[in-house]
């Protein structure tokens, strides 16, 4: 009886998970029936489709700067206009031909049948300046281009390690809140039998409720640092949660790769440009060749007849136009040159400046991480093992115990200022 009792019970536990397995197909069953084709293909692709590469992954540098030189707008836009700078080069300002067709009739009621061809030939000095002006423009372009480049190489740079401080700086302030809520453990233990204990737990407590609106706004900072960099990616800020790798700290560029950068070299052939443009304008008083043949056929009043006309424009007759196209170019001219030894001016001073100032602060950086952090440490951890006593134990043991997380907030700090320096010290250098 035992045994035949066992057997129903085994049956009817089989019966029920049946009963519940063809329950739920037959739910799934009526959601995918309720569904049209497009949204059961839509559903099925948001289930297989993978995560963006970007969500909350291990992103190194070169990953980060790879994207940003294939993804980054502004790359694409220089590289839009040195491919236009780069079809006009290869023109020649000569007007094209100009082919007619031709049908007379005489008194007798005959036709005949004509062409005409007419050319326009610029003087030459005209055409080999505008061919000049064209490639100097096209080689202006590319030095953008490469100026634009060099400029994204340096900003993928400042981001990558901008978003990677914020989120080193949240870590820091986490270490400090450990640090004061263990302070505060030991301060409570003798609270009761002494009154200025209990005045500075008020504080530790005070500080570490301050510390939790730093902490607030650390997490803030990082989600505006995280939608620049996916701005600056051309990505979804919705799948942009990288984890990001301590990045190398960057070396300063020499001074010889940044005496000839591309934003100079640009500024100096846009101005090599204008020069060719103001000698083509002053070539607007030159006359241009024009070339005329005309053929029309016989009939029975006319023999056949081919004429050849040659002849050549006066500017000269009427130099108000020729006149206003020097005077223009010239000013165009001045105004680039002035331009040109405005920038010159410009980026040799930044560049004297930010050479100073991370020089400075690559001294006073490897001042904390070289000699006061690992005596913070050494402090630390000496007196992490001993027990305050009182008052004054007690406040030593505190500053002694908060001087190694905020020397590594000083340190993280400057080490900000010191990349950002370097940052827009590599927007000026060729190698970069």
């Amino acid at each position: 009886m035992d045994c035949d009792k066992s057997v129903k019970e085994s049956q009817n536990i089989k019966s029920n998970q049946i009963d519940k397995i063809s329950c739920h197909k037959l739910r799934c069953f009526c959601v995918f029936r309720g569904m049209t084709v497009l949204q059961l293909l839509l559903c099925i692709f948001s289930l297989l489709a993978p995560a963006s590469v970007f969500a909350a992954d291990q992103l190194s540098y070169e990953t980060f700067l790879k994207a940003a030189l294939e993804q980054n707008l502004g790359l694409k836009v220089e590289s839009a206009k040195y491919e236009a700078a780069h079809s006009n080069a290869r023109a020649l300002n000569i007007p094209p031909p100009m082919v007619g067709y031709m049908r007379m009739t005489d008194q007798s009621g005959s036709s005949a049948n004509g062409i005409e061809i007419t050319q326009t030939i610029p003087f030459p000095s005209k055409l080999s300046a505008d061919s000049s002006a064209r490639k100097y423009e096209e080689r202006a372009q590319e030095e953008s281009r490469k100026a634009m480049e060099s400029e994204i190489r340096a900003k993928a740079r400042a981001l990558y390690f901008d978003l990677w401080a914020s989120e080193e700086r949240k870590s820091a302030l986490k270490e400090k809140r450990r640090v004061i809520e263990n302070h505060i453990r030991l301060a409570q233990a003798g609270v009761r039998s002494d009154s200025f204990l209990r005045i500075h737990l008020l504080k530790a407590e005070s500080d570490l409720d301050l510390l939790e609106n730093e902490l607030i706004a650390a997490d803030q900072d990082i989600f505006e640092k995280e939608a620049r960099a996916a701005e600056f990616l051309n990505v979804s800020l919705a799948s942009f949660h990288p984890s990001l790798q301590e990045p190398e700290q960057t070396p300063l560029p020499s001074e010889k790769s940044l005496a000839t950068s591309h934003q100079l070299e640009a500024a100096r052939l846009t101005f090599e440009g204008f020069k060719e443009r103001e000698n083509g304008a002053k070539s607007s008083w030159f006359p241009d060749l024009y070339l005329r043949y005309k053929e029309i056929g016989q009939t029975q009043l006319m023999p056949q007849t081919s004429e050849v006309m040659i002849g050549v424009s006066l500017p000269f007759i009427f130099p108000w136009d020729a006149s206003a196209n020097s005077g223009k170019a010239s000013a165009q001219r001045s105004q680039s040159e002035f331009e040109f030894a405005q920038e010159t001016r410009k980026v040799g001073t930044e560049q004297s400046v930010l050479l100073n100032k991370a020089a400075s602060l690559k001294k006073q950086l490897d001042n904390i991480t070289q000699r006061l952090l690992p005596r913070a440490e050494k402090r630390m951890k000496l007196v992490h093992n001993l027990a305050p006593r009182d008052m004054e134990t007690l406040q030593d043991h505190r500053e002694t115990m908060e001087a190694f997380p905020d020397l590594k907030l000083k340190a993280l700090d400057l080490r900000r200022q010191y990349e950002g320096t370097v940052a827009e010290l590599l927007k000026y250098d060729r190698g970069t």
